[in-house]
């Protein structure tokens, strides 16, 4: 049959004839005659539509551009080919392994990768928790934050509120509340790893109930005490190195933490394990689970009220509300 024949020094290619005889290779033509065992060559897997090639002692090689006849050679020849080349001209095995490496990877995305962002989110030091947050604290107070208007006496009142609260867990001394104005993320609870919880004006106004208030910061406390924006930010961050990985650019990941925290639409599973924690909290403390489904309600009705990217953006980052509302409805019974 015919192959093209390079001799490993040069870049010429010449046309040559390669044969099998017992167990030897033989090509010639254009100034080549060689015979070599079969043994002693390597046959390249056929992989896609690439020519069929097979490598020499020294350097040397042949590629065999019809790749059913070279097939058929090696078959008469009781030369048997490699599982991999099998593997190759069967449709059904390729597409069955194309479906299985689609359901491997979406079941790392599903369960593998927060089990994993679980499991390092949990074990991550307190100090590493502390400094993260600060240097993301100082991105948001540069960007979306600015300083509360709120008198400094309703400030009060409210952290004396929350630090009296008994809590799932026991006392959490690292929850600490923070307030701030942001015209960008309206009515808005945001926390940090480390237990530092941002609460916007906007959400004071709109949840006039102090009741309610202590709800929304029991359901961000469970947040903190689950480490749900932790384990966000790990999920972020590992999906972006490997975007980034793939694309060759990772000059964006340093302002990753930020944008996760802000941007981050919290699973179902999570969402329901910091509604759970609110609602015991809640109960806890003597006040029923309809407490949490009223400020759910408000900063519904708040967000209707004043459109998208008003009072409420807290809500946007959630699960449907009707969805919750109707499990801790469950939940209460």
């Amino acid at each position: 049959m015919d192959a093209i024949y390079y001799d490993g020094q040069t870049a010429r290619l010449r046309r040559v004839s390669l044969t099998l005889e017992a167990d030897r290779f033989i090509v010639s033509g254009d100034g080549v005659d060689r015979q070599d065992p079969v043994g002693a060559v390597q046959i390249m897997e056929a992989i896609g539509r690439t020519p069929r090639v097979v490598r020499f002692v020294g350097g040397a090689s042949c590629e065999i551009h019809d790749r059913d006849a070279f097939a058929t050679l090696l078959q008469a020849h009781g030369v048997a080919q490699s599982a991999i080349s099998v593997l190759d001209r069967s449709w059904r095995i390729v597409g069955a392994a194309v479906l299985f490496i689609a359901l491997v990877a979406a079941g790392g995305y599903r369960y593998g990768l927060p089990a994993v962002a679980r499991t390092t989110a949990d074990r991550l030091p307190r100090g590493t928790l502390n400094s993260l947050s600060e240097q993301i604290a100082t991105v948001l107070d540069k960007t979306v934050f600015q300083p509360t208007g709120l008198p400094v006496e309703r400030q009060r009142a409210i952290t004396a509120e929350f630090d009296a609260l008994r809590l799932m867990g026991g006392a959490a001394p690292s929850l600490r509340v923070a307030f701030r104005r942001s015209d960008g993320i309206g009515a808005n609870a945001l926390t940090l790893p480390s237990g530092m919880i941002f609460v916007t004006d906007d959400l004071v106004t709109v949840l006039k109930d102090d009741r309610q208030i202590m709800a929304v910061l029991a359901h961000e406390a469970g947040h903190a005490q689950h480490r749900h924006g932790m384990r966000q930010i790990i999920q972020s961050t590992v999906m972006g190195a490997l975007v980034a990985w793939y694309i060759g650019d990772v000059s964006g990941l340093s302002a990753a933490a930020p944008t996760s925290l802000l941007q981050a639409k919290y699973s179902r599973d999570l969402e329901r394990e910091a509604d759970a924690y609110a609602a015991q909290t809640l109960l806890l403390n003597g006040m029923p689970v309809s407490v949490l489904i009223d400020a759910l309600r408000g900063l519904e009705e708040a967000r209707g009220g004043r459109g998208r990217g008003g009072a409420l953006a807290y809500m946007s980052s959630h699960p449907a509300t009707e969805e919750r509302i109707a499990w801790l409805r469950g939940y209460g019974k």
